[in-house]
């Protein structure tokens, strides 16, 4: 699977920024559950260290929800992103 050049720990910062807060889950292998209070959308990534690259699909899956819940547009995504490294 492809990776990007992005970290999970740069994918964390930026969902906290934009207002998600996080939890672990409690499926095997345990999780992290991204939620947004205001929208009601939800991330779930695996738990993965900080310094970990991203696997392209959860960073796909991200920049959708965003999106799709009007919290932020890919281009946003993506400076908000490139700011964190």
């Amino acid at each position: 699977m492809k990776k990007t050049e992005v970290t999970y720990g740069q994918l964390d910062r930026v969902l906290r920024a934009l207002g998600f807060t996080c939890r672990p889950g409690n499926n095997d292998p345990p999780g992290r559950i991204y939620e947004h209070p205001t929208s009601g959308a939800t991330i779930m990534l695996p738990a993965f260290s900080d310094n970990e690259r991203v696997y392209e699909h959860h960073l796909v899956a991200a920049r959708l929800e965003l999106d799709d819940f009007g919290i932020a547009d890919p281009t946003v995504f993506a400076d908000k992103l490139q700011k964190a490294g």
